[in-house]
């Protein structure tokens, strides 16, 4: 929850923020600024997943995810003690080289479960991360200008610092969550175990064992010397390629849509947005993760009657969907029906074909795990898989609010031109995703017949 936090909480006030302190004075040039400062969060996290892997290869899973969450600690209360657009750089940059921990995190999630209940652990790693926009993006919006809400902070600092509140809390539950994982965190790299039999997490089954035989999961492997890393060439199968491919689409689409609705939101009506403040948005982004949490708890039936691969094609189908929502509700703000009821039910219907979408994060965290040829491989796959998700990331929040500000001032399309690129983009990925298979092998059948 730490990490999503972090990066999620400066999104309802990070607009308005670059007004106030000076950067820009014109509400259309924020989104050049705005994105920028999204996209290198994640393009520090881009080139700091595969160190992260080999060392939670050399020195244990625990160690990184806690250094990593201390990193955060550090980093976001800086950010909102920022007074100049670099200093806000170079902070969002160190929180972003502390998130490249997020894979050994899925890596040890992997090592704790098995395929019968790793769609109930990876639905549950997914309520997490919305679980942390549920407080990071209303923290962010209601938290900030406090001194405008409450008596006790109106004080010089507050009215220098206006957006510190928030960061500082942020910054205090990552310290929380970096005390809490020292004591209760188990390691589940096999070199760095304790000798003595291990606790491990009890997800339950979604199947029971067949013949007696207890399920293998990674950390039944006791044998250190097999458990060597294999060469990076030798996991990217042509099918691997394909699944990787898939989730750059697909987090390309997922953080477009996320960067860009603030923006939208935070646009006049007029220039193609809803004009709303950030506190609006803080509360529009927790609606929309209340809905998306909810709707977890139907993605186990779902992949247990459809198969992961299928439910996640069906869910990459509904991201075009979602795309044409968005223009539908400029059009009911022009036309002066933003506090009508329809406005109202359309935008909650946005919102839950969004979540519906977004269900497709859970499917590609299982499909990545389902595809790796050996128990060996799960770091190297998912270095490579965290980086294929944290590159778009960096990429998607600076081209998407461009593009946005491109097609107000340039008038292509009547200023469409962001929602023809968008949807284009999102048929194509789901096209794409037709092509995926299940994969024919199971490592862990491997660790059982080994362990037999």
């Amino acid at each position: 929850m730490v990490q999503p936090v972090a990066f999620e909480l400066v999104f309802p006030f990070v607009n308005q923020m670059i007004l106030e302190i000076g950067v820009v004075d014109d509400p259309e040039r924020v989104g050049f600024y705005s994105g920028l400062i999204e996209s290198m969060f994640s393009f520090m996290s881009f080139l700091a997943v595969m160190p992260c892997s080999y060392l939670s290869d050399h020195y244990g899973r625990k160690p990184v995810i806690l250094l990593g969450t201390a990193g955060v600690a550090i980093s976001t209360p800086l950010f909102g003690l920022s007074r100049t657009f670099w200093f806000m750089v170079v902070t969002r940059c160190l929180g972003g080289t502390s998130g490249g921990s997020w894979s050994a995190t899925k890596i040890m999630l992997a090592e704790m479960t098995d395929k019968t209940n790793q769609g109930r652990a990876f639905s549950g790693l997914s309520v997490s991360y919305r679980l942390g926009q549920l407080i990071g993006q209303p923290l962010g919006g209601y938290l900030s200008h406090p001194e405008r809400r409450w008596s006790w902070f109106q004080s010089p600092f507050w009215y220098d610092y206006p957006y510190s509140l928030p960061c500082f809390v942020a910054g205090a539950f990552a310290i929380t969550a970096v005390i809490f994982g020292y004591f209760f965190i188990q390691e589940t790299l096999a070199s760095k175990r304790s000798k003595r039999p291990s606790k491990t997490v009890n997800f339950g089954t979604t199947t029971p064992p067949e013949n007696g035989e207890t399920s293998a999961s990674v950390s039944d492997i006791t044998n250190v010397e097999e458990y060597t890393r294999p060469p990076l060439r030798s996991v990217l199968t042509a099918n691997v390629i394909s699944l990787l491919l898939s989730t750059f689409a697909m987090v390309l689409q997922s953080e477009m849509l996320f960067a860009l609705y603030p923006l939208f939101a935070f646009t006049p009506v007029h220039s193609g947005g809803l004009g709303v403040n950030e506190a609006t948005i803080g509360a529009h982004m927790a609606i929309r993760s209340v809905i998306n949490i909810a709707l977890m708890v139907s993605y186990e039936p779902f992949q247990r009657r459809l198969g992961t691969v299928r439910l996640y094609q069906t869910n990459m189908a509904i991201w075009p969907i979602s795309v044409a929502l968005m223009p539908t509700l400029n059009y009911l703000a022009r036309v002066g029906l933003q506090s009508s009821w329809l406005f109202d039910v359309v935008l909650v219907t946005f919102f839950t074909v969004w979540s519906f979408a977004s269900l497709t994060w859970t499917g590609c965290g299982i499909m990545v795990n389902d595809s790796a040829p050996s128990a060996a491989a799960l770091a190297a796959i998912n270095g490579v898989s965290q980086m294929t998700i944290v590159l778009p990331q960096a990429i998607a929040p600076a081209f998407v609010t461009s593009l946005f500000a491109y097609s107000i001032k340039s008038g292509i399309a009547h200023g469409h031109l962001i929602w023809i690129f968008t949807l284009a983009f999102s048929t194509t990925a789901a096209i794409h995703s037709m092509t995926l298979k299940e994969p024919s092998h199971d490592w862990r059948q491997d660790l059982k017949n080994h362990s037999d």
